[in-house]
């Protein structure tokens, strides 16, 4: 996902009967359960890896990475890498990941991610993934030479499942015959529903990956089921998705779910109260009461953007009763124990400028283009896009933007005036890092 305050709605057409529903069964034992009250997970989302054997960091690459809408994406291996350091000092019970777990789906990032996962793994760390919408059938994965980019192999559904199959898919005890949505049970009374949401079988025809996410009638009668097989059980199951099923932000077309009304139906009635979600890039938490049960999506703040947050999920397996709280990952001391203070300081420069620049460049663009109406001052148009830039870090952040004059000067602006009600709305943000409540 890249931010653009211009993007394309795509209609998510889900077919009433699309595929049948069903599940296949797989007989993978439960030995290893977790057996302590508390089960601590970690949980990040867009980690947009590039592997890098894919560039030599050289103009083309240099070029294709500062047009990334903020994205870290020249140090996306390292800050995966500073993540998984950090897995393994903190040895939670679970990892998940939901989606977005490269950049544009190359084959050699995945493998890349995957061989990272296994250090997890062989730590006895369970690692749970499910794909985004940009990693399967990406029709624009690239590679990076010089001054010249090239076409790089993707990977297929099949594929996916094949590379991730330590990381979820051979601990699955039930697979949606729909999609690649499955089943994992850490422990007797803690169940993770990993749920395929992108939608990618037509991305080679019309040219790019699908933004818009959706499940089949198939898959939501699977969750059905599996929701009745919780409750019977007297266990906390927690869907882990791509796609929100509930609007986060302003700019929510295509990242919301579709058919969500639907889906948060299924939930409901599944007693589905806490879902991990990402694919916005911003740190929000969200909630929504249907029918009588209060759902909550906790979507995560993109990895290789902003904060580089992960969430820890503690969930009391007796009671049901969980807390959660976003962190900032520390990249600058990874990189200071790797590479030295002037790498990490060089880091820490980049990593807020290129933010920054992404919000101040899209509200410079925008205010020059309406100058011939506003007849603003090029001194009037430096200062409203420093505050964009302010107000688009604060918003992938999850928390307040400063009151500063740049900020305060929008709030003289005419109400109608393009992206002033989005930075005024940052002023409000709250409740986006820390969470506390019930799961079943």
């Amino acid at each position: 996902m890249k931010f653009n305050f211009h993007h394309l709605a795509v209609l998510v057409a889900v077919g009433s009967a699309l595929l049948l529903a069903g599940c296949h069964q797989t007989n993978h034992a439960t030995a290893n359960q977790v057996k302590t009250r508390q089960l601590t997970a970690m949980v990040i989302s867009d980690d947009h890896v590039i592997a890098p054997s894919l560039h030599d960091n050289g103009s083309a690459f240099k070029s294709y990475a500062a047009s990334d809408a903020g994205a870290d994406l020249t140090y996306s291996a390292t800050i995966f890498k500073a993540f998984i350091a950090t897995a393994l000092h903190k040895k939670p019970d679970v990892v998940l990941i939901s989606g977005d777990i490269t950049n544009n789906g190359e084959k050699a990032s995945h493998q890349y991610v995957a061989k990272q996962l296994k250090r997890l793994t062989k730590a006895h760390i369970r690692v749970y993934v499910v794909p985004g919408n940009h990693d399967i059938n990406n029709p624009l994965t690239r590679r990076f030479k010089g001054k010249k980019q090239y076409i790089t192999s993707a990977v297929t559904p099949n594929e996916f499942k094949t590379i991730y199959a330590k990381a979820g898919y051979n601990a699955a005890v039930q697979h949606d015959s729909s999609s690649l949505s499955y089943l994992v049970k850490p422990s007797a009374k803690t169940w993770f529903l990993m749920l395929d949401s992108a939608i990618y079988k037509g991305n080679y025809q019309q040219g790019s990956s699908t933004v818009g996410g959706g499940f089949t009638d198939g898959t939501l009668d699977w969750i059905a089921k599996i929701g009745r097989e919780a409750k019977k059980q007297h266990a906390t199951l927690i869907p882990v998705l791509h796609h929100n099923i509930m609007d986060h932000t302003m700019i929510h077309q295509n990242y919301t779910i579709g058919y969500a009304d639907q889906v948060r139906q299924v939930f409901s009635k599944a007693n589905l109260k806490l879902t991990l979600s990402g694919h916005i890039h911003a740190q929000s938490i969200k909630h929504k009461t249907v029918d009588g049960t209060k759902l909550t999506d906790i979507a995560s703040g993109a990895l290789i953007l902003g904060e580089h947050y992960y969430g820890t999920l503690k969930i009391d397996q007796q009671t049901g009763q969980a807390t959660y709280h976003a962190t900032p990952l520390n990249v600058a001391n990874y990189i200071k124990a790797n590479r030295g203070d002037a790498a990490a300081k060089a880091y820490q420069k980049y990593d807020h400028d290129v933010l920054y620049a992404a919000g101040y460049n899209a509200a410079l663009s925008q205010l020059y283009e309406d100058r011939s109406e506003t007849h603003y001052s090029p001194k009037e148009i430096k200062r409203l896009a420093s505050g964009m830039g302010e107000a688009n870090i604060a918003m992938f952040r999850g928390t307040p933007v400063k009151e500063t004059a740049s900020v305060k000067a929008w709030e003289q602006m005419p109400k109608n005036t393009r992206l002033r009600a989005f930075i005024l709305q940052t002023k409000t943000l709250s409740g986006n890092l820390t969470w506390q409540g019930a799961t079943r």
